[in-house]
C-alpha cells in the first residue's frame, strides 16, 4: 500500500507541475493591441500612423493602418502606452492610458475628424472579448 500511495503523490505531482511552471512563463509573455482607424461617417481610413509609445520609455513602434483601417501591434511588454495617430488633412489623436496585459489583447478605435472641423478627434481602448 505504502508503494502505491508513492506512485500516486509522484503523478499527483507530476500533473502540477506544468500549472505551477506555466503561471509565471504566461505572466512574462506578451501582449497585443488590434485597432482600427475611420473617419466621421466610420468609413475605415489607410495610410494613418499609429505610434504607440510605452509611458516612461522613449522606445516606441509604428505601424499604417490597412484598406479596411485596421491596425495591429504584437509582442508588447505589459504596462501602459500612449497611442498617437495622425493622417494629413485630420486632427491627430492622442489616446493615453492603453494598458496593455501579459496574454491579453486590448482594441483600440480611434476616429479622426477632418482638421480644423467642429468635434475633435476621439479614441477608446477596451480589452478584446477572448482576447
Amino acid at each position: 500500500m505504502g508503494e502505491a500511495r508513492c506512485c500516486f503523490l509522484a503523478v499527483a505531482v507530476l500533473m502540477a507541475l506544468p500549472s505551477a511552471i506555466g503561471g509565471p512563463a504566461l505572466a512574462q509573455g506578451a501582449g497585443e493591441v488590434d485597432g482600427h482607424v475611420q473617419d466621421a461617417q466610420g468609413q475605415p481610413l489607410q495610410g494613418v500612423g499609429v505610434k504607440l509609445i510605452k509611458t516612461g520609455k522613449e522606445a516606441s513602434q509604428q505601424q499604417t493602418s490597412d484598406a479596411n483601417g485596421n491596425f495591429q501591434f504584437g509582442s508588447l511588454a505589459s504596462g501602459v502606452y500612449i497611442a498617437l495617430a495622425s493622417l494629413d488633412g485630420f486632427d491627430p489623436v492622442t489616446c493615453p492610458g492603453v494598458r496593455i496585459f501579459s496574454g491579453l489583447t486590448r482594441r483600440v478605435e480611434i476616429k479622426l475628424m477632418p482638421a480644423e472641423g467642429e468635434k475633435p478627434s476621439s479614441c477608446e481602448s477596451a480589452e478584446s472579448p477572448g482576447g
